[in-house]
């Protein structure tokens, strides 16, 4: 009974986060942008949703926690505690983060709440370049605006979300695999974490690897997986059941919701959940009706939203041919210090699923292995660690089957050899990157102040021209810039170099800099000091002296 009241609340919550984004997002529209009363209808929208899921939820196969099964489950709810309760803080007038993975990301994702919750139109321009549709998944994002502008603080918010999406995630990772399954998440590495044999200090051995440890660089600063990762297992376990088992109690109207809205959180998961379903497809044919029913009915809604955040498929994919993916010239090597074990064990159980393991099982590891392979051949997006957010979905979805087709079946020997070596050098990894010497400054919030009284008054709107700052104030405080950080641009695909070359004479204030912050669509300069100087770009005919402070009249 704990079971099945747990999946109907995990299912309900997910639900009421997807129902508050979506009817979020069209009463936006509608609106031309957000506000309170439009955030509440949507927050209450969204608790209508969760609560008709709750209602709708059966209940599934149980399943009851070992002794392993609790170990791990409480070793993820302290990471998860020690990594949300700090993922921003303050320290005297600073503003920090704890994990320095979370730097650039967490600037982007507060940029994002804040511009939501401005009131600008929608669909809206990137906020990190002018001129540029917004092509990111802002799911996520969009809950904090709506959960800010309903009077929960910025910090608070993010906290909350975090602590949420980790427990969801907790759970649906034990309800998808058990133990091991919460163990391939928290602790996935090679053999770097050996060193700490050598130096005998605990740190992430991982950091500078291709294959770092999925906790730390995807379910914390990646905000959309907080949503994403919970959802999608649900859908694995759910279509498991439902094809491949007794049934999994969850409605296909929910489940087809959950999927269909998917690319408005995390486009990548949205496309492995698509190849599982035609893998399932392929190796299930009394699902084949089923199923095409079901695809052929997210089709147009599912387009819709990846045609929303990517900008109208205008966003570049960044594809090309890299065989070996970060390889290198590290040859063996590479492989053997990121994947340890895990890579010979995977190639067994491909094997061993193809030729003795049943429907579902080979359903499941078709999909993984078809997801690794082209990982490891081409880069799926102009930054290549970025096919790990494919790779991080092929892993988990192989997990159950590698604990049940090849470590259980083993003698309890080689198969605790075998764990301790699929999981020391993630789990050093993991200690060390949430130990109490971490902490990195993100903004000083004097600063922030002094640029919040600078820009009173102006619109929300308004193109600010500002250096390439991952953590500069104007970004904080949720600003639409010129050309933001230059990271996020290159790794966004986004066309920035022309816009670049423009913002450069236009903070020098070089010759024609009014003209090229015309062109560039700027329509105030900051430059950061104290006080910072803001510095209008149109001519004094055209200026709202009552809509603009004092500083922004500057010539």
């Amino acid at each position: 009974m704990k079971s099945a009241l747990l999946d109907k609340t995990a299912a309900a919550l997910l639900a009421a986060a997807c129902g508050s984004v979506v009817c979020g997002i069209i009463l936006a529209f509608a609106f031309e942008g957000l506000g309170p009363r439009t955030a509440a209808a949507s927050l209450a929208a969204g608790l209508a949703c969760g609560t008709a899921a709750f209602l709708s939820v059966r209940a599934g196969p149980a399943q009851k926690p070992n002794a392993w099964d609790i170990l791990l489950l409480a070793i993820f709810a302290i990471a998860s505690l020690r990594a949300f309760l700090w993922v921003l803080y303050t320290v005297g007038d600073e503003w920090r983060v704890l994990s320095p993975y979370n730097l650039g990301d967490m600037s982007l994702h507060i940029q994002f709440i804040r511009y939501f919750a401005s009131g600008i139109p929608f669909w809206p321009e990137s906020p990190i370049l002018s001129g540029a549709p917004l092509s990111y998944p802002p799911g996520a994002d969009f809950f904090n605006s709506l959960l800010l502008l309903c009077g929960v603080p910025l910090r608070e918010g993010l906290v909350w979300c975090g602590l949420a999406g980790a427990g969801l995630s907790a759970f649906l990772l034990w309800r998808w695999g058990g133990a091991f399954a919460i163990a391939a998440f928290l602790f996935n590495g090679g053999i770097a974490g050996f060193a700490i044999l050598r130096s005998g200090a605990i740190q992430d051995f991982q950091s500078e690897l291709a294959w770092k440890n999925l906790f730390l660089t995807m379910l914390v600063p990646q905000r959309g997986l907080l949503y994403a990762l919970p959802c999608g297992l649900l859908l694995l376990r759910a279509w498991r059941d439902d094809f491949f088992g007794t049934g999994s109690g969850v409605p296909r109207p929910l489940q087809f919701a959950l999927y269909a809205t998917m690319p408005l959180f995390n486009v990548h998961a949205f496309l492995f959940l698509s190849l599982a379903l035609a893998s399932i497809f392929l190796v299930q044919p009394a699902s084949r009706k089923t199923l095409l029913a079901f695809v052929g009915a997210a089709v147009p809604p599912a387009t819709l939203c990846v045609w929303l955040v990517t900008g109208g498929f205008a966003a570049s994919s960044g594809m090309r041919w890299l065989p070996g993916w970060m390889q290198g010239t590290g040859g063996a090597m590479f492989w053997i210090i990121n994947f340890g074990a895990a890579l010979p064990l995977l190639a067994f159980l491909f094997w061993r699923a193809a030729r003795h393991g049943g429907p579902s099982a080979r359903a499941f590891c078709l999909v993984s292995f078809a997801t690794f392979a082209p990982c490891f051949l081409f880069a799926l997006a102009p930054w290549e660690w970025d096919n790990t957010k494919l790779l991080l979905w092929a892993w988990l979805a192989a997990a159950p089957f590698l604990w049940t087709l090849v470590l259980a079946p083993m003698h309890k020997i080689p198969r605790g050899i075998f764990c301790f070596l699929l999981f020391f050098s993630g789990a050093v990894s993991l200690v060390g990157g949430l130990d109490g010497h971490h902490g990195y400054g993100l903004a000083k919030r004097s600063e922030l102040a002094a640029a919040e009284t600078a820009l009173a008054g102006v619109p929300p709107e308004t193109r600010i021209a500002i250096a390439q700052d991952y953590n500069h104030p104007v970004i904080l405080l949720g600003r639409p810039v010129v050309c933001g950080y230059e990271g996020h641009l290159w790794s966004h695909g986004l066309p920035y170099r022309e816009k670049m070359g423009l913002l450069k004479n236009i903070l020098a204030l070089g010759p024609g800099h009014q003209a090229d912050a015309a062109k560039a669509g700027a329509g105030l300069i900051f430059l950061r000091g104290t006080p910072p100087r803001v510095i209008k770009t149109e001519p004094p005919a055209k200026a709202s002296p009552e809509s603009l402070p004092e500083s922004a009249l500057e010539p």
